[in-house]
C-alpha cells in the first residue's frame, strides 16, 4: 500500500520521530529562547504609541535584527532573494518564485549546517568541562559527601571541586560561580581551576589559596565579568575552615537542633572593584560539625530558579528536603533536591547553571 502513496511515505519520513512534546518545546521553550537572543538588538518603542504602531516597530527591528545577526554576504543575498520573491509574485511569474525559494532553502541549509558545527563543538567542550570536575568525590574522613553541576547552556560559568592536597592531609571543596553563562564564562572557569590546582601545591592555609587566586586572577577576567566562590579546607581531625568571596553563605543544618544556621564569613567577590580591600575584608570561619550534620555549598542558579509564573524557588524548600532526609546519604539529598528543583521549575527556560555540595558529618 505504501508504495502506491509516495505521498504518505514522505509524510512518515519527516514526522516519524515527531512528538507532541517537540511541538510544545518549540512553542514553548525555544521561540522564548530566540526572542531572548535578539532581544538586547531591538529598542524600546515609546509607549505614547498606538499599540498597532508599537507592534510595527516592534516587528521592524526584530527583522532588522536578524539581517544584523547574518554575514553580510548572506544579508544581501537574503533581500535580493526576498526582492526576487516579490516580484515574482506581484508579476506573476512562477519562475522567479520558484528561484527565490531554492536560494532561500540554499542559505537556510549554510545557517543550519554552521548551527550543527557549533553544536558538536560545544557538546566536545561540554564532555571537557564535565570531565574536569570529579564524578567520583574522595574520600573524607568522619564525612560523606555529594555534588550536582548542570550548566543552563552547552557548557557554564559554574564550577565545583574536591580534592586532596599533595601530601593528603587536607582536603578542598570549591564552589564557583563566573558572573554570566555559555563559553567565556565555560573558559574562566577552567582557568580557575587551574590556578587553584596550582596554588594547592604551594599554599596550604585557605585564606592564602583564595587571596592568591584573587591576584593571579584578577588581571586576567574583562571588566564586566566577575568570579564568586564558597571554599573550605577540611584536615583529618574534621574540622573545617570555611572561606566566602561574594558567593551565597553556606547553609549549616545542626541535627541536634533541627535547625538551620548561615555561615557567613566576610569576601568580596573576585573581578569586581575593591580599592585593594579584598585580603583585609576576607575572612574565614573554622567550625567542627557534629555527627549527622550537613553543609550545603550551592550557586545562586538554585535560589534564582523560576518557574513558569516568574516566581524564585528561595531556600525554603531545600531547607524543608534537608530536614527531611537529613537521615539519609548526601546523594539520595542531592537528588530530591534535584526533583524539588525540577517540579517548580517546570516547563520554565533553564536560565542559571545549578551547582551544589552536601558534606554529611558521620
Amino acid at each position: 500500500m505504501s508504495s502506491k502513496n509516495p505521498l504518505k511515505r514522505i509524510f512518515d519520513l519527516y514526522t516519524s520521530d515527531l512528538s507532541f512534546t517537540e511541538i510544545e518545546r518549540l512553542i514553548k521553550r525555544e521561540s522564548a529562547e530566540v526572542y531572548e537572543f535578539f532581544k538586547n538588538d531591538i529598542p524600546k518603542s515609546s509607549t505614547s504609541r498606538n499599540k498597532v504602531v508599537r507592534s510595527l516597530i516592534f516587528l521592524r527591528s526584530l527583522f532588522n535584527a536578524f539581517l544584523l545577526k547574518l554575514s553580510p554576504a548572506r544579508r544581501i543575498i537574503y533581500l535580493l532573494t526576498l526582492l526576487i520573491f516579490i516580484l515574482g509574485y506581484l508579476n506573476n511569474m512562477g519562475s522567479y518564485v520558484i528561484i527565490s525559494f531554492v536560494i532561500l532553502n540554499f542559505l537556510l541549509a549554510f545557517e543550519l549546517a554552521d548551527k550543527l558545527l557549533t553544536k558538536s563543538e560545544l557538546q566536545v567542550a561540554r564532555k571537557i568541562q564535565t570531565d574536569l570536575m570529579p564524578k567520583i568525590p574522595p574520600k573524607i574522613n568522619n564525612y560523606e559527601v555529594s555534588a550536582y553541576y548542570e550548566s543552563a547552556k552547552e557548557v557554564g560559568g559554574d564550577y565545583f571541586d574536591i580534592f586532596k592536597s599533595e601530601t593528603g592531609d587536607k582536603t578542598y571543596l570549591i564552589v564557583g560561580d563566573i558572573s554570566g553563562k555559555g563559553m567565556a564564562a565555560a573558559l574562566y572557569m577552567v582557568r580557575v581551576q587551574a590556578i587553584l590546582h596550582s596554588l594547592i601545591s604551594n599554599f596550604s592555609v585557605l585564606r592564602e589559596i583564595i587571596i592568591n587566586l584573587k591576584d593571579n586572577f584578577d588581571k586576567k577576567l574583562l571588566p564586566e565579568y566577575f568570579l564568586t566562590l564558597a571554599a573550605a579546607s577540611i584536615d583529618e581531625e574534621g574540622s573545617i575552615t570555611l572561606c566566602r568571596a561574594g558567593h551565597p553563605p553556606i547553609m549549616h543544618f545542626k541535627s541536634s537542633t533541627d535547625s538551620f544556621e548561615e555561615i557567613n564569613p566576610k569576601g568580596i567577590g573576585i573581578g569586581l572593584k575593591d580599592n585593594g580591600a579584598f585580603a583585609k575584608i576576607l575572612e574565614t570561619v573554622e567550625i567542627k560539625p557534629d555527627t549527622n550534620d550537613i553543609l550545603f555549598f550551592y550557586t545562586d542558579g538554585i535560589t534564582e530558579c523560576m518557574n513558569e509564573s516568574r516566581q524564585q524557588l528561595g531556600l525554603n524548600p531545600v531547607k524543608n528536603v534537608i530536614r527531611k532526609y537529613a537521615g539519609s546519604p548526601p546523594e539520595i539529598i542531592q537528588k530530591e533536591i534535584v526533583k524539588e528543583i525540577e517540579k517548580f521549575r517546570g516547563e520554565n527556560i533553564h536560565s542559571d547553571d545549578i551547582t551544589m555540595i552536601i558534606l554529611k558529618a558521620i
